[in-house]
């Protein structure tokens, strides 16, 4: 009964917090599915630098997060680098464009999140070092499983 009680009020959570579904059709995401940014995001523990242990689509191999305001938050990836305000737990929408990034999952102590986008067209497993731990690796890969994401399509990034 406290199961059923805590799964749905989880559910109930996420979908409080679900950001907006681009129109954008993908193979990788199913747009029906809920989005949901993690309520127990915070900016300044998630800055930092992180690998990419999994990726669905094209994702950097890294990336670092970096707070540069109250609500901006920058994101550094491969050769460039975007803006974001976070609008909600989790969820950061780039400024002045039209991306918006959902962190679906932190874990306690932020070494291993479960990112993506909006749009549909690529998430990953991030950790702040390699190899990771499989326990965390595992939780991640069924979040981004019940946020629509094909997990079949995941590949271990090198």
């Amino acid at each position: 009964m406290r199961r059923a009680f805590l799964a749905v009020s989880t559910a109930l959570l996420l979908g409080a917090c679900a950001a907006p579904l681009s129109e954008q059709k993908t193979d990788l995401r199913n747009p029906d599915a809920i989005l949901a940014g993690t309520t127990r995001f915070d900016k300044v523990r998630f800055a930092g630098d992180w690998q990419t242990l999994a990726c669905i689509g094209a994702c950097a191999d890294a990336s670092t997060y970096v707070v540069a305001t109250d609500d901006a938050y920058v994101r550094v990836a491969g050769d460039g680098q975007t803006g974001f305000d976070v609008t909600a737990p989790g969820v950061l929408r780039e400024r002045g464009g039209g991306q918006t990034l959902v962190v679906m999952w932190v874990d306690d102590g932020f070494r291993t999140a479960a990112v993506g986008d909006a749009a549909g067209t690529w998430a990953a497993v991030i950790d702040r070092a390699r190899p990771g731990s499989a326990d965390r690796i595992r939780a991640a890969t069924e979040i981004l499983d019940f946020n629509g994401w094909d997990v079949s399509q995941m590949r271990k990034a090198e």
